[in-house]
């Protein structure tokens, strides 16, 4: 019974990133071969989970079939409340 929970569990996680990273995620690719990935930073995910949400899209997008590399990172700001800072990282890359 209690893997039975276990897996309900996870696939409920599972679940969620995925609607977690259409809503807090947006990937532009350019002709060059470079893109521009923005993941909004909240609880439970982390670099490694937004790390996954990138490699999502490029694959969704059939872009960087030879793999990628990431040439920058920045964390932002998008707005400052009473409950704390909502943040989004932005991911730059290229194509190999």
């Amino acid at each position: 019974m209690r893997v039975i929970v276990a897996l309900g569990l996870i696939a409920a996680l599972a679940a969620c990133s995925t609607e977690d990273r259409l809503r807090g995620s947006e990937f532009e690719p350019y002709a060059d071969g470079t893109f521009r990935y923005r993941a909004d930073v909240y609880y439970p995910y982390d670099d490694a989970d937004r790390i996954e949400w990138l490699e999502t899209a490029l694959k969704e997008n059939s872009y960087c079939p030879d793999g990628y590399e990431i040439t920058d990172k920045k964390e932002i700001v998008r707005a400052s409340t009473v409950l704390g800072d909502a943040k989004s990282q932005i991911f730059y890359g290229r194509c190999k």
